[in-house]
């Protein structure tokens, strides 16, 4: 470990840096306790520690909430109006035409085109990337479904601690499932994923 003074001075300089860019983080927080997003934000501030001038970021909003994935886009337009680098991989196609500046389009593994996403729209960049013209689907008798009547499964506010030192309590969760509705839950590994499962045997 790091002798008292270098890391007051390292703390000192993560919390900056984290607030200057919009990533605000508690230096002193233990990283198990950290969410996802959080601990994304950790590894950003890691590489901008070292004033990167090149920045590689592959499919960075897969675990992130819409709210988190604003505050990351700003952080990296801030980046690039610095004159760092961003070569961002992603299959999010309206991501990639809000931030990008030019895009690189693959194909089992081999570069098919280049173009102005900004030009360019989602299905036609996503053409570009199948090869052929994608067919719209559409489902018989979408949204005739009646849901109304009484619910088949309702939850309210479950909360149930963790069953083991690092993992994930269950907080005040409510749901109502009606007939003729699906409903999905889902978790990153390490981060919840498997506590609904670890609870089944309530129902």
């Amino acid at each position: 470990a790091l002798p008292p003074e270098p890391m007051r001075a390292l703390s000192d300089r993560i919390s900056s840096i984290s607030k200057a860019y919009g990533l605000e983080i508690d230096p002193d927080r233990a990283v198990h306790t950290l969410s996802v997003g959080e601990k994304q934000r950790v590894e950003i501030i890691r590489c901008l520690l070292q004033s990167p001038r090149l920045l590689i970021m592959d499919e960075p909003t897969s675990v992130l909430t819409p709210q988190e994935a604003d505050v990351l886009f700003g952080t990296l337009n801030q980046l690039s109006t610095e004159g760092c680098a961003i070569l961002y991989i992603s299959h999010k196609l309206e991501e990639v035409k809000a931030l990008c500046e030019t895009a690189t389009i693959l194909r089992h593994g081999k570069v098919v085109a280049h173009c102005n996403p900004r030009e360019k729209t989602a299905r036609e960049m996503a053409e570009l990337m199948v090869g052929d013209e994608i067919a719209w689907v559409e489902r018989e008798g979408a949204g005739q479904v009646d849901v109304s009547g009484t619910p088949r499964l309702e939850v309210s506010e479950l909360s149930l601690p963790s069953e083991t030192e690092f993992g994930v309590s269950l907080n005040g969760i409510s749901l109502q499932v009606n007939a003729g509705e699906i409903v999905g839950i889902a978790g990153i590994a390490g981060e919840g994923q498997t506590e609904p499962v670890s609870y089944t045997h309530l129902t």
